[in-house]
């Protein structure tokens, strides 16, 4: 009896590795590729495309002629632009929306930026 019972989980076994060798040939070809492989990006590339783009923009503000970008923040997720900070006036401000506009991948800039003279 146990030399039966043997066997089967030997059979069962051999089974299993034959399957999963199978499953990883046809993966190597490329002909199907798992569900998790062609899935939406992880959260760490995510982040990353949202340093990138957030550096992308600040680059944009500090090249900016007649724009002081010392005080402004920017915070970048998902293709959505936050600028938060303080500007010298109120022509700062368009100017500040229209170079975080002119950024690739910017879809929207939501600008909360103030109009406070520099010192106070």
């Amino acid at each position: 009896m146990r030399g039966s019972q043997f066997l089967r989980y030997a059979a069962v076994g051999l089974v299993a590795l034959i399957g999963a060798s199978a499953c990883a040939q046809s993966a190597q070809d490329g002909s199907q590729a798992p569900a998790s492989v062609t899935s939406e990006p992880t959260a760490k590339a995510i982040r990353a495309a949202d340093r990138k783009l957030r550096k992308a923009v600040l680059r944009s503000l500090t090249r900016t002629k007649g724009l002081n970008a010392d005080r402004i923040v920017v915070v970048a997720k998902g293709g959505l632009i936050w600028l938060e900070g303080y500007v010298n006036d109120t022509g700062q401000i368009q100017l500040a929306t229209s170079a975080a506009s002119g950024v690739t991948g910017v879809s929207t800039v939501n600008n909360r930026l103030i109009v406070r003279a520099e010192g106070l």
